[in-house]
């Protein structure tokens, strides 16, 4: 079931520190492109955080040209203020691989775990330690762009299941 490699980028969203990852997939295998953070200046007003933000993501995607991106639901917490900022961030997020005409898609916070982890619960040290068995050479600066390779590989993940179930549904129609 490989194919020709499509390079994926996870994007965890946060209005402090948004993570990204980057993979190579053939369906097969995956590969470890690059990974980070782009951080908004805490001192600064909120619009101009989010144009941080921006300017940030577009830098990365411009250079790594990434053709599937993948990101994050929100999931509401009990601060309805941090809700709407991350909201906001994840806005964001979304808009710059729009604009470029890469395509999106969202996983659940739980899924993302259960996918990399095991485990629909899984924590942050053990994001890292799979992450790290799964792309051997990524160093990820932090749990946001850690994160952000585990939610790519989510939807590498997902994209072969895809095609496994197109390619067997084609043989079904075929066959009758």
């Amino acid at each position: 079931m490989a194919g020709e490699a499509i390079r994926i980028i996870g994007i965890d969203p946060g209005l402090r520190r948004t993570g990204w990852g980057i993979i190579d997939s053939d369906g097969v295998r995956l590969a470890y492109v690059a990974c980070g953070s782009v951080c908004s200046d805490d001192g600064e007003a909120l619009g101009v955080r989010l144009r941080q933000l921006f300017d940030g993501l577009q830098e990365v995607l411009a250079r790594l040209s990434p053709v599937e991106a993948a990101i994050e639901q929100t999931f509401v917490n009990r601060d309805a203020s941090a809700t709407l900022k991350l909201g906001q961030a994840r806005g964001i997020a979304m808009l710059v691989p729009s604009l470029l005409g890469v395509t999106i898609a969202e996983y659940a916070p739980n899924a993302i775990k259960k996918t990399v982890v095991g485990a629909g619960h899984g924590d942050k040290g053990q994001i890292r330690a799979m992450v790290a068995r799964l792309l051997p050479r990524a160093a990820p600066d932090s749990a946001d762009a850690a994160d952000a390779l585990a939610i790519a590989i989510t939807h590498a993940h997902c994209r072969s299941w895809r095609r496994l179930e197109a390619a067997v549904a084609l043989a079904a129609r075929s066959a009758s």
